[in-house]
């Protein structure tokens, strides 16, 4: 069995699967029909070495190469990986490897650059579920780490300072409002800079204003860009310009902007900047 402490192979007990198969209905969950899930998986790692000499590509509904990865039927993840054949990578098999080796999702990356101590907080408050609920995106450790550093490393710290162990309920209680009313493509970057100007603190009060701080200064980019004229010059995508992620998130599922003109990122920074100080 893999034993790696990290957001996919956290513990014995359990792994997550959700990037797999790398072709799959972007709604689809782990939690949706476990029963059925949990017969294929069953069958896959009984009937890999028959599948491997009659390979044959995947579809977007399942991968004969996703299954249990050991006898108790804890851990789930891909048979084909070389760390389950000695080294040797059978991904190619499937007719994705190349997807599959890539394939990270943003929670781990978040993750991987908290703290120690936030992940090991991240991951304690995981204890006790299976592969398949820890896999859903229902999971609210995986909800906070949408977020982005900036507000899920102050929200485990703050999580953390209270002198108890935390509770998965105890962030749902105290937490649940970023995912459960706001939106983390929309408010993620306005969240994490309400909370380096002011704390985690502040966020929970004002919570509710967010969404009209974030609409005000959608069309005050809106009209500013429209004035100074913003389709001369080279478009490129929000997301390759030099600014967060989350404000490029912001811009695109927000305000509906997805090219801007090379050198306009100061302005639009310094544009939020004025409206959050303002807000604070």
């Amino acid at each position: 069995m893999l034993n790696l402490a990290s957001l996919c192979f956290p513990d014995r007990e359990k792994s997550c699967f959700f990037c797999c198969p790398p072709i799959r209905d972007p709604a689809a969950d782990p939690l949706d029909d476990v029963a059925g899930r949990r017969q294929r998986f069953r069958e896959n790692r009984y009937r890999l070495a028959e599948r491997l000499r009659q390979p044959r590509e995947i579809n977007g509904e399942s991968c004969w190469g996703l299954g249990f990865l050991d006898d108790e039927e804890k851990q789930i993840g891909c048979l084909l990986h070389p760390l389950q054949n000695h080294g040797r990578d059978l991904r190619h098999l499937t007719g994705y490897q190349f997807k599959c080796a890539n394939a990270l999702c943003r929670e781990a990356e978040v993750f991987a650059a908290l703290p120690e101590s936030s992940q090991q907080l991240a991951l304690a408050l995981c204890r006790g579920m299976d592969s398949f609920t820890y896999s859903s995106r229902t999971n609210p450790v995986k909800q906070l780490l949408c977020w982005e550093r900036e507000v899920t490393g102050p929200v485990l710290a703050a999580l953390a300072a209270n002198g108890r162990q935390p509770t998965l309920q105890d962030l749902v209680d105290e937490y649940g409002f970023l995912w459960q009313k706001l939106d983390f493509r929309l408010d993620g970057y306005l969240a994490g800079k309400l909370i380096s100007r002011r704390g985690v603190d502040f966020l929970c009060r004002r919570q509710a204003e967010l969404p009209a701080l974030r609409q005000r200064i959608i069309i005050g980019l809106t009209r500013k860009l429209a004035a100074t004229a913003v389709n001369n010059g080279r478009l490129r995508p929000c997301h390759c310009l030099d600014i967060p992620l989350s404000l490029s998130r912001m811009l695109k599922f927000g305000a509906d902007i997805w090219e801007l003109p090379e050198g306009i990122e100061s302005e639009i920074v310094s544009a939020i900047e004025s409206e959050v100080k303002a807000f604070v």
